[in-house]
Parts: structure tokens; C-alpha cells; sequence
């Protein structure tokens, strides 16, 4: 049987923790037994390029930010060259930290005050930088302003894979893809 790969946009870097163990502790809620192997790519564009070069081209998975509303998506595939592959292509709508700001009552939890308080109502995937959205909700907690790699891994391991799904029909399609190939 052949390995699944699935790479992913993110630091290797483990100085502030580890993106890699988030995203595993997340995907297991709905892969237990089934779990590819993660390859951190750091920035995007390292990623698709290792991605690209993979040989297990058939079982090898992309996930990356968008960066963009959900519309663009067929737009980040052409210009990556990776039009192709788009059934192994998932994307982070706008990125990572939309789906934090999809579960507030985490950040709650997380940073000891009511950050769900101060976010606005709106649709995460309609957040044009949900960074910046988390660093403003954030500033002033014990924890400091967030921060993508020491706190992004802690949250990514408090989020509900069940619920990403019914909010993020990306993140359903690469469960459901992770699930059955």
C-alpha cells in the first residue's frame, strides 16, 4: 500500500512549536487509522514545489492558504501551474486563521478572556486577513498579539474537525479525500 503525503504551507520550525503535531492532532479526529504522512512545506510557494516534485503523484495531497476569496480558487491553481492536480489541491479560505476565528469560543479558551467579544459576526471566509483580525482581538492578552506558529499549533489542536467541515467545504473535501483514496 502505498504511503498518502500530504503537504502542507507551513514552518518546519520548531523553535515556537510545531505546525506539523497541530495539524496532525486536528486531522486525526477524522483519520484515525487512515493519516497521511505530513511534509511541511514553510511558505506556500515551497509547498507546491515540493509537492510538484513528489513521486507518489497519486497519493499526494496539497494544502495551502488561499490567500483570497473562494471564488479565486481556479485562478491560485493556474498560476501555480498546478491546474492538473486539482483534485489533490485543498485551500485555507483566506488561511489557517479563519477557521479559528469559525470556533471562537477557542480563542476564548485558549487566551483566558472573551475574544469572541470582540470579533465581528461576519462569515470567517469573508475576513480579507483574519491575522490581523487575531492580532487586533489579541493584543492585549497575557499571551500577547497572536502569532501564527506558537500560538496557531495550540489552536489548531483545540479546533472541532467536525465542525470545520460544516463551515469550510474545503476542509470537508480533503477529509472526505484522505478518507476514501
Amino acid at each position: 500500500m502505498k504511503t498518502k503525503r500530504l503537504f502542507i504551507e507551513g514552518t518546519q520550525d520548531q523553535s515556537n512549536g510545531t505546525l506539523r503535531q497541530g495539524f496532525h492532532k486536528l486531522l486525526i479526529q477524522e483519520l484515525k487509522g487512515r493519516m497521511p504522512k505530513i511534509v511541511m512545506g514553510n511558505g506556500k510557494t515551497q509547498a507546491i514545489r515540493k509537492f510538484k516534485k513528489n513521486k507518489l503523484s497519486d497519493f499526494s495531497y496539497l494544502l495551502i492558504d488561499l490567500d483570497n476569496v473562494e471564488s479565486e480558487k481556479g485562478t491560485e491553481l493556474l498560476k501555480y501551474k498546478v491546474s492538473t492536480k486539482e483534485d489533490a489541491i485543498f485551500f485555507m479560505i483566506q488561511e489557517m486563521e479563519a477557521w479559528f476565528l469559525s470556533q471562537p469560543h477557542i480563542l476564548d479558551d485558549f487566551y483566558k478572556v472573551s475574544i469572541s467579544s470582540k470579533l465581528t459576526k461576519r462569515n470567517p471566509k469573508e475576513i480579507a486577513d483574519p491575522v490581523a483580525v487575531l492580532q487586533k482581538a489579541t493584543k492585549n492578552t497575557r499571551k500577547g498579539k497572536y502569532h501564527k506558529v506558537k500560538h496557531g499549533t495550540a489552536l489548531l489542536e483545540l479546533l472541532d474537525a467536525k465542525k470545520l467541515k460544516k463551515s469550510f467545504s474545503e476542509f470537508e473535501k480533503l477529509i472526505d479525500k484522505l478518507s476514501n483514496d
